[in-house]
Parts: C-alpha cells; sequence; structure tokens
C-alpha cells in the first residue's frame, strides 16, 4: 500500500514536472518571437520613424533633406551622445558653416534698394500697363521668339527699343511663370554680364510693400549689340556632338511623367524643376539645392538641360548654385534619333 501510494506520488510530481516545463518552453518560444517582431520596429522601418538607408522614392527630395539633416554618413540617426567632439571636453563641435547660393549676385530680394539697376518687365504689355514697379521698362518675352525659341535678332531690337545698354546692371522680374527665367537665360547667350533676377517675381515685390504705377517713360533707342556666347546653346544640328562627350550630364526639367513617356537618351536624369522653387515661385535655399543637386551631379562635367520652358528655370537655379550648365530649345528632340519613346 504505501508502495503504491509513493508510485502516485512520484506520477503525479513527474507529470507536474513535464507540464510546469512544457509552460517554460512555450514562454521561451513566446519570447523569442517577441524580439522578432519588435526587432524591425527598433530599426526604424516599421513603426513609422525615419530610416536613414531606407529610400522614399515617392517623396525622394523631403526624404534626401531631412537625411541630411539628422543622419551621419554612416546610416545612422544622429543623436546628441553621437555628435563628434572638438577636443573641448565633451563640448559640442562648432555649427557647421551655413551653405550659400555660389553666385549671389544673379538673385534679388524683393524690397531692396534697387540703386544703379536697370529694371526689366518681362510681363505682357496688357500685364505691364495694370500696374509695374517705379522706373521698371516692358521687355515682351512674346517680342524675342520664332515658332516658341529664342531669335537674337528680335531680342537685340527688342532691348535696343527699351534703351538697354550693353553696360546696363538689369534687374529681371516676372510673373509666376518661367518667362523671367528665360529671358535671364537669354541675355546670358547674348552675353550680358550683369544680370540679376528677383526673386519671386511681381507678387513678392507686391507682398514686400512696393508700389506699383503705371506711368510710362519715353526712352531713347540704345544701340545694343549682342555678343552670343555660343556654349550657352545646344542646336539640334549640334546635338549628336554634344551627346558624345563623356564630360556632360543630360537633364530632364520636366514633370516626371512627362519624362516617363519620353526622354533624351537613357542616360537622361529626371530633375523636376518645379521642385526647386516654391509654391509662391521662390527659389530653394542653398542648402535645400545643395541637398537635392549636389548627390546627383558633377561639377566637373557640363549639365545639358532640356525640356522648355521649365528648362529655363533649371538653367537659373544651376548658375546660382555654380554649375557649369547649357540649354537645348524646344521639343525637336523629340523626333530626334536619340529620343527614347514607350508611345508608338
Amino acid at each position: 500500500m504505501g508502495c503504491s501510494k509513493q508510485r502516485f506520488i512520484d506520477g503525479v510530481y513527474t507529470r507536474s514536472s513535464i507540464a510546469a516545463g512544457a509552460v517554460i518552453f512555450q514562454l521561451i518560444l513566446a519570447v523569442l518571437n517577441l524580439n522578432m517582431i519588435i526587432s524591425p520596429v527598433q530599426a526604424g522601418t516599421e513603426d513609422g520613424s525615419f530610416c536613414c538607408t531606407c529610400p522614399d522614392y515617392a517623396n525622394f527630395d523631403a526624404w534626401l533633406a531631412k537625411k541630411a539633416q539628422i543622419c551621419d554618413n554612416a546610416g545612422n540617426i544622429i543623436t546628441p551622445a553621437s555628435k563628434p567632439s572638438n577636443g573641448n571636453g565633451g563640448k559640442d563641435a562648432p555649427a557647421e558653416k551655413a551653405i550659400e547660393y555660389v553666385e549671389p549676385q544673379l538673385i534679388f530680394s524683393a524690397g531692396s534698394k534697387t540703386d544703379g539697376m536697370v529694371i526689366i518687365d518681362v510681363r505682357t504689355p496688357e500685364e505691364y500697363a495694370k500696374g509695374h514697379l517705379p522706373g521698371a521698362r516692358n521687355l515682351n518675352w512674346m517680342d524675342t521668339q520664332s515658332k516658341g525659341n529664342l531669335n537674337p535678332a528680335l531680342m537685340e531690337r527688342a532691348l535696343r527699343k527699351i534703351g538697354v545698354n550693353n553696360s546696363d546692371h538689369l534687374l529681371i522680374y516676372g510673373g509666376s511663370d518661367d518667362m523671367s527665367s528665360y529671358i535671364f537665360w537669354a541675355l546670358s547667350y547674348l552675353g550680358h554680364k550683369n544680370l540679376t533676377k528677383m526673386d519671386g517675381g511681381i507678387d513678392q515685390a507686391i507682398n514686400a510693400g512696393q508700389p506699383m504705377v503705371k506711368s510710362v517713360s519715353n526712352l531713347r533707342e540704345s544701340n545694343y549689340t549682342s555678343h552670343v556666347v555660343p556654349s550657352l546653346l545646344v542646336t539640334e544640328n549640334q546635338l549628336g556632338k554634344w551627346l558624345n562627350r563623356t564630360d556632360i550630364q543630360i537633364l530632364d526639367a520636366r514633370d516626371f511623367s512627362e519624362y516617363g513617356l519620353a526622354k533624351l537618351t537613357n542616360a537622361a536624369l529626371p530633375l523636376d524643376a518645379p521642385k526647386l522653387y516654391q509654391d509662391n515661385f521662390k527659389i530653394n535655399d542653398a542648402k535645400t539645392l545643395d541637398d537635392i543637386l549636389g548627390r546627383r551631379l558633377d561639377k566637373t562635367k557640363t549639365q545639358l538641360v532640356y525640356g522648355t520652358p521649365a528648362a529655363y528655370s533649371l538653367f537659373y537655379a544651376l548658375e546660382l548654385m555654380g554649375y557649369n550648365v547649357t540649354l537645348l530649345e524646344g521639343t525637336g528632340w523629340k523626333d530626334t534619333k536619340w529620343a527614347i519613346s514607350i508611345v508608338r
């Protein structure tokens, strides 16, 4: 009887030990599974936190800008503890030098003094007549083109008509479009040396409290003479020669959807010009431009931009940031053998 009771107790004890072991084993498995679930979250890829090594191609420029602000070169998010020491007892390192426009003389903030400048309003005569900056002369951009492209002879004639001289420092402004950038490029191509563009155009001038007038001054015609800079324009006849060069980067300034339908060779890079500007058509600050451009472009090469009219605004942005840039006008490239199209 005593032996039977002992065996019963031992059996219960043994079964209890097995049950307890099973429970412990299940707990271990649960912990391991939890770690597997938590690990990706800690890596910053599933909880919505920023990931330095996971490009957001749907909003690539914004992702790139944020990466530059909070990530180090190794792809880690910078924390106060990870900031490099400057050897001063653990004190914060000096702030990095602010990035500035490489050619700041090309940009003008509305409301600043215009002493010594000849102001050029590139809008239509109808827009100009409704109100313009005091002393501004109207250079209608449409009077300078033939078949949608620059006509240097017409441009030269228009400049003479409004009394512009070769030595004048010109301040260009327009509306909320690419036409002031077009005139900037056209004047650069004609060899004009002193050029500045008002950031944001007429709207920013009004916001800055600049007075608008409707009066028109009588102007004496000048003898303006152009001195064309051939390297700033790629013609269709020259296109093959340019594309055979190894020191160029081809940039498509159009919307990405247009780039997807047709592009100039497979080497063309999409660089949507409006992304370089704010909603009010002011250009982005130098750091933002550097973040967008600096990681894609090589300053030892020449950037060939196409996709007018947006290409004019891209040309200006690249000039402002010190790139060596040229421009292909019009849409004729689509009919060349170098065009890559998915539309048949």
